[in-house]
């Protein structure tokens, strides 16, 4: 009989919900789902502790390294930007959605719509920037936690509305929830968003071909640029900093447009650059040194 491949993943709602249908797609390789339910970031102690690059990763890295389990999920966003020694990101899922969205009690609300003083829940420094720059009128009232939380929140009447993932929304089959998919032109998604990413110890080659099934190549390529920016930049999962990667086909071969985003907490200052070119690690390094150029111009910075 074949031993299982033990996949480990947080304990939380948001994660064993990704997580089921990777398991799903294994087959017929068996597989084993193994939740964290004390893992980084849904300790109430670390909630606070966004500013550390990792927090929800530690305890599922430590089991990944000791053997205890054989692949570690993360949601990619909040995975290190720097790889642990003896561990490899090995696959990625195709994207999903990268856009934020508004959730609101009223249906049929955009952020263009809310009413002058209308508060908005959320604890993310870039989306409090983004937001504080395009409707400066609106409140913001700290928030963070669970999805499902945020909304048992919005229904007691805390805020008039949420900011979240997309992709959160529509894992947890709550689409229909979604009052506004944000242009990315107006909230830019944190680098790395949407991804869900597979981890293996480094020379665990048998477990990297069970899963390889699941790799998407471009979501591989816009990933590991992202990432790249992260590391050159020193950005974490609530720094303020955003951007992402995104691929165009041509009829020869493929470009790569990346974003990114520095800001101020206040979201009074930006500096915003946008590279294409055909490899996407040398537009990845040019949109980091215009970026570095343009923060010690303008003050800013995502350090």
């Amino acid at each position: 009989m074949k031993q299982p491949l033990r996949i480990g993943a947080r304990a939380s709602l948001m994660s064993m919900v990704q997580t089921a249908p990777i398991l799903t797609r294994l087959a017929p390789t068996p597989a084993l789902l193994q939740p964290f339910y004390g893992a980084g970031g849904d300790r109430e102690k670390d909630r606070a502790a966004l500013e550390e690059d990792g927090v929800f990763s530690e305890e599922i890295e430590a089991a990944l390294l000791s053997g205890e389990i054989d692949v570690a999920v993360h949601c990619l966003k909040d995975a290190p930007t720097i790889d642990t020694p003896g561990l490899v990101m090995a696959a990625y899922l195709q994207r999903d959605d990268i856009r934020d969205c508004l959730v609101t009690r009223e249906p049929g609300a955009t952020l263009d719509t809310l009413p002058e003083g209308a508060t908005i829940g959320t604890a993310s420094v870039r989306r409090t920037a983004a937001l504080r720059g395009y409707r400066p009128d609106i409140n913001i009232v700290p928030l963070r936690g669970p999805v499902g939380d945020r909304l048992r929140a919005l229904g007691r009447g805390e805020t008039d509305g949420l900011i979240v993932a997309t992709c959160s929304m529509e894992r947890l089959g709550l689409r229909d929830r979604i009052a506004e998919r944000i242009n990315p032109e107006i909230i830019c998604p944190p680098l790395g968003a949407a991804i869900i990413a597979l981890q293996t110890r480094e020379d665990d080659v048998e477990t990297r071909k069970k899963i390889s099934k699941l790799h998407h190549t471009r979501t591989e390529i816009e990933a590991e640029a992202e990432r790249l920016v992260l590391r050159q930049m020193g950005g974490f999962c609530n720094a303020p900093l955003a951007g992402y990667c995104t691929t165009r086909h041509g009829d020869q071969a493929a470009t790569y447009t990346i974003r990114a985003r520095g800001f101020t907490d206040d979201g009074s200052v930006a500096v915003d650059i946008r590279l294409t070119g055909g490899d996407a690690t040398r537009v990845a390094m040019e949109v980091c040194q215009h970026l570095t150029r343009a923060e010690r111009l303008f003050g800013t910075s995502s350090r």
